[in-house]
């Protein structure tokens, strides 16, 4: 599940320097102005820059602290987290005392899906400033990868003493409770996650969870409503293809031939299958068509779901920008595990190959996408309502990105394909 990511890496204190060369008074805020000058180019995207004033600061002074962890706060935007790993580790060396510089690293080790190490580093953090309020956040998502659930949920709290509007904490406190199967306290820090982001896709899953199982499943059925939010749509021959075949060979050709496709990636719900990183980058392919596929179902979705205006949820989502998109190869057992999409509002699945035996009266749901099941990971005592939802070659299927799904593991040498993505 994703609800423990961390925060990125902070950037520059402006702390002074490691004893080194004496600069002038004009020297020093030169190099003051790079650093605020990388630090905004950073924060705005343009990583190039920002990597070009940071190189000139290194180049004077090698071992400036705030240039050196800027440059690992690139690094990690970059994914090349063991370089930042090793300049944090430099740093920390070079300046013991500095909490900001041990709690990057502690980021970037959870990151690298090392929670004891990173533990280690946030609470060094932590003991140099006690109130460094993200640091209690990482630590508590630390502690809960490394089944610390009790110290992670002080953390959590201690996190929103400092920042009451701090909304990952407020539902990653929630979660963590969900963990321990404190519903009722699950719901308050709902409660609180909601006042500051009325639309946390979090505060709408989690919400839901706990009401089942505090005894209320009609309230969650009113928040998950997966008969109206959940729209599948058969499409037919595309412009340019032959037939629908033809699109759908192509996408599968496609995927399984992507540079990106690697076997159960890190924090991936992928199990006994594989998947793509993001195909709309680069030579996109067919997968230009099914954008334009996407885009035709996502208008229709929008003006279907906004009908439930008991439903505060069509009401919250923005003007959607951006899309992230992924293949999915499942091979015999393949399923992916309980998840949801936080960081998007509407969320996909595009069937392109489906094994023949999903075809067989005798073979139930295997293979199926299932709705409304809560992870594993909770302690859940209720019996909680689940939508079901037979794939078919051709199918475009939008949901709501806050609501679990799964899918059913399945017996078959052949390949079960489809493409997800979320719109951001």
């Amino acid at each position: 599940m994703k609800h423990n990511k961390n925060r990125l890496p902070s950037k520059s204190n402006n702390r002074s320097l490691k004893p080194g060369p004496v600069l002038s008074e004009a020297d020093q805020q030169s190099i003051n102005d790079k650093l605020q000058q990388a630090t905004m180019a950073m924060d705005s995207g343009n990583l190039r820059q920002s990597q070009e004033l940071i190189n000139r600061i290194l180049q004077m002074l090698p071992n400036h602290p705030d240039a050196l962890n800027i440059r690992a706060a690139l690094l990690m935007k970059t994914g090349e987290t063991l370089e930042a790993v090793r300049i944090l580790t430099k740093i920390t060396n070079l300046i013991p005392k500095f909490a900001q510089a041990h709690f990057n690293l502690g980021t970037a080790l959870n990151a690298l899906g090392k929670p004891s190490r990173a533990v280690k580093s946030l609470k060094q953090a932590l003991l140099l400033n006690p109130d460094y309020a993200e640091a209690h956040y990482n630590l508590g998502n630390s502690l809960r990868q490394t089944k610390h659930i009790e110290t992670a949920i002080n953390h959590y709290e201690h996190c929103l003493k400092l920042n009451p509007s701090h909304v990952a904490a407020a539902t990653n406190l929630a979660s963590a409770h969900l963990n321990l199967g404190n519903s009722s306290l699950a719901l308050k820090a709902c409660e609180l996650a909601r006042k500051s982001d009325p639309g946390n896709r979090d505060v709408f899953s989690f919400s839901a969870i706990a009401l089942t199982e505090t005894g209320e499943p009609e309230k969650a059925e009113q928040i998950l409503s997966p008969k109206i939010m959940v729209r599948p749509k058969q499409f037919d021959v595309r412009p340019g293809f032959e037939s629908l075949k033809t699109l759908n060979q192509a996408l599968v050709e496609h995927v399984i031939t992507h540079k990106t496709l690697a076997t159960e990636p890190h924090n991936k719900a992928t199990r006994n299958g594989q998947q793509t990183g993001n195909l709309s980058l680069g030579d996109r392919g067919p997968v230009t068509e099914l954008q334009n596929m996407i885009g035709e179902a996502l208008d229709e979705y929008l003006a279907t779901i906004k009908n439930a205006k008991y439903h505060p949820y069509p009401f919250l989502i923005p003007s959607l920008s951006k899309i992230d998109i992924w293949g999915t190869v499942l091979g015999n057992q393949g399923h992916q595990t309980a998840h949801m999409h936080r960081s998007a509002w509407v969320s996909g699945v595009y069937y392109a190959q489906l094994p023949k035996t999903m075809q067989d009266s005798d073979n139930g749901y295997a293979g199926w996408i299932e709705f409304g099941r809560p992870p594993d990971e909770f302690k859940c005592q209720a019996e909680h309502a689940v939508h079901l939802l037979e794939p078919k070659e051709g199918l475009l299927v939008l949901f709501p990105s806050y609501l679990y799904h799964r899918t059913i593991p399945f017996k078959s040498d052949n390949k079960r394909i489809s493409i997800a993505f979320d719109l951001l």
